[in-house]
């Protein structure tokens, strides 16, 4: 085995323990035990049989015995775990790592939880497009994230909880159009190119007036790289562009139903909230956009945070290349499968 197989493999058996704080926790003791024991060996070698006390003596032996037990105990755990579902999934410090550095995207899923009764139109086989008709855009998410999950726990990632009776369509398919994170930036170049090449009547538009935006602001909002989207990016503007995305979801105007028909879960940082607010549009501005740092804020939005969030056009589901169309009705404990494109 050459040196860099040894060290992934290293890599894959460290990312199994430390994915589970379970796991974590038995193999951190595991260690711990082992290293006192190895201290009381190094001490009942280098002392007299006479001078050892019985206390010492059942100390090294419970450290020993402990220590192996514990060690062994984690990684038997992480097999079982990967034994009820194979499938790894994404540890919620790497989704956020990804949302800070704004990740690149390969691959994306749109999942749609529908009352078969009331809305039949929105199974699997009779879906035409991403989203409703009158969108423009839609909102995805990465499949990565959500791959090897339950489609109960992809739905709750997302913002709208697995209601009893209802089914599920899942499309899942490779990135080959421009994708706009749904952060307050994201959402302002998208409201701005939907009203652009819309008939919406001037006066009804979010962007009526010219001088809404300032002529740097103009300039920023025309960049579309991927690391113009991260919010360190951009952080100057972000209290404007936040209070002006939460007029936008707060309000009244004519495109708001076609980008993606925001909804309660939307975090103006580009994420999905699991448990999102009840009114949303109560929370205060400050409230609502505040933002200092990542570090002080990883702590308040950790604990919320669901899955990334993007908006991608509407597209028509019979014409994406490399499409996979997935049907759960009751089957909503299945996981999100692995479709090797990872």
């Amino acid at each position: 085995m050459d040196p860099s197989s040894f060290f992934d493999a290293v890599r894959e058996v460290l990312k199994l323990l430390l994915g589970s704080s379970s796991t974590a926790i038995l193999s951190a003791v595991g260690l711990v035990l082992l290293l006192l024991a190895g201290v009381m060996a190094y001490v009942a070698v280098k002392s007299k049989p006479e001078d050892l006390s019985t206390f010492n003596k059942v100390a090294l032996f419970v450290c020993l015995i402990g220590g192996i037990l514990f060690s062994a105990a984690g990684p038997a755990l992480a097999l079982f775990y990967v034994s009820q579902n194979p499938i790894q999934t994404r540890h919620v410090d790497q989704r956020f790592e990804d949302l800070i550095n704004n990740a690149r995207v390969n691959f994306v899923v749109r999942l749609i939880a529908y009352d078969p009764i009331e809305n039949p139109e929105r199974g699997i086989d009779r879906l035409t497009k991403l989203g409703p008709q009158k969108q423009v855009y839609s909102f995805v998410a990465d499949y990565n994230e959500l791959v090897g999950r339950s489609v109960r726990d992809a739905l709750e990632m997302l913002g709208s909880p697995y209601e009893n009776g209802q089914h599920v369509s899942a499309v899942i398919f490779p990135l080959e159009t421009r994708l706009y994170p749904a952060n307050a930036r994201g959402l302002l170049q998208v409201i701005r190119e939907v009203e652009a090449q819309s008939t919406i009547e001037l006066k009804d538009r979010f962007f009526a007036d010219s001088g809404m935006l300032k002529p740097d602001e103009i300039d920023d909002l025309r960049e579309i790289g991927i690391h113009s989207y991260r919010v360190e990016s951009f952080k100057s503007h972000y209290p404007r562009y936040c209070q002006m995305a939460r007029t936008f979801f707060c309000g009244q105007f004519a495109s708001r139903d076609q980008v993606g028909g925001l909804y309660r879960d939307w975090h103006p940082l580009g994420f999905s909230q699991k448990n999102p607010p009840t009114t949303p549009c109560s929370i205060p501005v400050h409230d609502f956009c505040t933002f200092t740092d990542w570090n002080q804020g990883r702590a308040n939005l950790k604990p919320k945070f669901g899955s990334r969030a993007f908006l991608l056009k509407n597209l028509e589901i019979n014409r994406i290349p490399g499409r996979i169309l997935i049907s759960f009705e009751k089957e909503v404990d299945r996981v999100i499968p692995d479709i090797g494109a990872r």
